[in-house]
């Protein structure tokens, strides 16, 4: 009992403090609702709960921003409220989203239209107009070029250019049946309905036939790629039976409307807000009294209805004016004109308070929306100068941090490249070592066999016979003999190389290596290929290089450039090569050195 209370008490806690926030938990839809399918769903059937739909909608941010004004306009749009929808619809129109993308701008422009059609503001209407005709020729897209030459033809025939207007519709009507849109059946039911109507005030009654006929076709046959519709709707039905029965009764085929009529009359009553369409064949056939029946049954519904200011009711004061006085009776007549002009003037003061009420609206909309826009903008300036910061922040770190890492990665590398490149120093002047060994041994060698040939040669033996006894020397194999003294040749070029330094000469040229050591031309450089595995210029390369390292080693006051001098070379040439070959560029490997010997020096101490 206790935890109740406690619950009831936080409920009547919470539903005095936050009013607001426990009715909204109440009223909330649930997430299924929250579609903009269900805002054209619920729009005539429930509109407050299509509001709340839109609502939400826009808090949830579900659709894009177009979108969003695009649904809230046809929402407004679709009961009356046209300048709100001209609100959303402008605000849709100036996103980059519609004006970025040519299907979705004349979509839009197509929107605009129809708004100003509908608050009779034909200015507008014809710029707009002419916006999608000029886009459509541009992209190419006759559907939307159909669109704006029937709206041009509408605006022709209001304004009294009729043929010039017939033009335009037909022209329009023939270039939408030529197309594959995706609702050209829908835009054509419409352009025929509208030019059947056209036809029929002017009294063209075998050009409406003949619209009549494509009607039908188009209706009932051609759907395309369109929902496909089973025969024509009831309320369709009724209305093409009503065209049918005027148009056949005015073209002389009486019994073939009153066919047409009877099927009229067969329809149910539930669409009978369409009777106007017959009142025009029971005039012809005077017949009054069934005017004068089926208006009051209208008249009476609406009344009882509480809705008497609108243009149903201006349709039905009309044609009960006329049925009177057509039959005689003027008293009753003038009654029903009276009505509808005090009618007419009730419906345009409406409209003017309307629009006003719902230009303050608007206004005042709008104001709202300027006070939140300009705080949005204002916070998202702030939070992204705060996410600028923060990010420049962050890169500078990242950057010192790389910049620290890299550098500590470069002085690790260069000690064990310096180390790496010691030890190969004194490899190889161990190697140049030995080399100079194995030759002085060779030379040693060379000169004992040539004492000893010289010796021997002089004294000759003769077999029994007196004949001189020859020694024969056994030929070597092949190559065995030319390896060998290829390879006395290559140790020759070696040791004149390396002991006279002649690497280190600027002008030094295998010309005069030639000369010295009397090497035909064409064994000099596949010496060095087969037993340098280089070329000779690179060879020369890698002498001066280790030559530098020691100088680089031995002499750190010496800058780059003298050592570079002292390697016959230029100061790009030893960094390039130097790092090409040690990974490691000299004044790195000149700062590492110095870097190890003072760490060795510190720790002798």
């Amino acid at each position: 009992m206790r935890k109740l209370l406690y619950v009831i008490l936080l409920l009547l806690f919470r539903l005095l403090m936050f009013p607001g926030a426990v009715c909204a938990e109440i009223l909330s839809l649930p997430d299924s609702l929250i579609t903009d399918d269900n805002v054209y769903k619920y729009t005539f059937s429930d509109f407050d709960k299509a509001q709340q739909v839109m609502e939400q909608l826009r808090k949830r941010k579900s659709l894009s921003m177009f979108r969003m004004d695009v649904v809230e306009g046809d929402l407004y749009f679709n009961v009356g409220q046209y300048y709100k929808a001209l609100k959303f619809y402008k605000r849709a129109l100036d996103s980059d989203s519609v004006r970025n993308n040519d299907k979705n701008y004349m979509e839009q422009v197509h929107r605009m239209i129809s708004c100003y059609d509908c608050l009779h503001n034909e200015n507008k209407k014809s710029l707009y107009v002419y916006l999608l005709l000029k886009r459509a020729e541009q992209c190419g897209d006759k559907a939307m070029q159909s669109v704006a030459l029937f709206n041009m033809g509408k605006m022709l025939y209001y304004q009294g250019n009729k043929e010039k207007g017939y033009e335009y519709l037909e022209q329009a009507i023939e270039m939408m049946s030529k197309t594959d849109y995706r609702h050209k059946y829908d835009n054509l039911r419409y352009d025929y309905n509208t030019l059947l109507i056209f036809q029929k005030s002017d009294r063209r009654n075998e050009e409406a036939l003949r619209t009549l006929a494509a009607l039908e076709k188009v209706v009932t046959e051609e759907t395309g790629s369109e929902t496909p519709m089973e025969g024509l709707s009831a309320k369709e039905k009724k209305a093409m039976y009503a065209h049918y029965a005027v148009v056949l009764f005015r073209l002389g085929q009486a019994e073939e409307a009153e066919r047409y009529y009877r099927k009229f009359l067969a329809e149910s009553e539930e669409y009978d807000r369409d009777d106007y369409l017959i009142m025009p064949y029971l005039f012809d056939r005077k017949m009054y009294d069934q005017v004068i029946r089926m208006n009051a049954a209208r008249e009476k519904m609406y009344i009882m209805r509480g809705d008497t200011v609108n243009y149903y009711m201006t349709t039905i004061k009309r044609s009960l004016g006329w049925a009177y006085r057509d039959k005689g009776d003027y008293r009753t007549a003038a009654r029903y004109f009276e009505q509808l002009a005090v009618l007419r003037d009730s419906i345009k003061n409406r409209e003017q308070k309307s629009a006003a009420l719902e230009l303050a609206a608007v206004y005042e909309t709008n104001e709202k929306d300027l006070f939140i826009q300009q705080q949005a903008a204002d916070m998202q300036k702030r939070n992204l100068l705060l996410v600028f910061t923060l990010c420049i922040v962050f890169l500078l770190g990242v950057l010192l941090w790389r910049t620290i890492r890299h550098n500590r990665i470069i002085r690790r590398k260069n000690k064990a490249m310096v180390g790496t490149i010691e030890d190969l120093l004194i490899h190889k002047e161990e190697l140049y070592r030995k080399k100079e060994e194995n030759l002085i041994l060779k030379e040693q060698l060379e000169r004992e066999q040539n004492l000893r040939m010289s010796a021997g040669g002089g004294s000759l033996s003769t077999d029994k016979d007196g004949k001189a006894e020859t020694t024969v020397v056994p030929e070597p194999q092949a190559g065995d003999g030319n390896d060998i003294h290829d390879r006395i040749l290559f140790d020759k070029l070696e040791h004149e190389i390396i002991s006279r330094q002649l690497y280190l000469q600027l002008d030094f040229s295998r010309e005069e290596l030639i000369k010295t050591i009397y090497i035909p031309k064409n064994k000099f450089a596949p010496l060095f290929k087969q037993y340098a595995g280089m070329s000779f210029s690179k060879y020369i390369n890698n002498l001066r290089l280790e030559y530098a390292a020691k100088m680089l080693k031995n002499h750190p006051d010496y800058t780059v450039d003298t050592i570079a001098q002292e390697c016959g070379m230029s100061t790009q040439s030893l960094y390039r090569l130097f790092s090409g070959k040690y990974g490691v560029t000299p004044t790195d490997f000149q700062v590492g050195v110095q870097h190890i010997n003072n760490k060795n020096i510190t720790e002798d101490k």
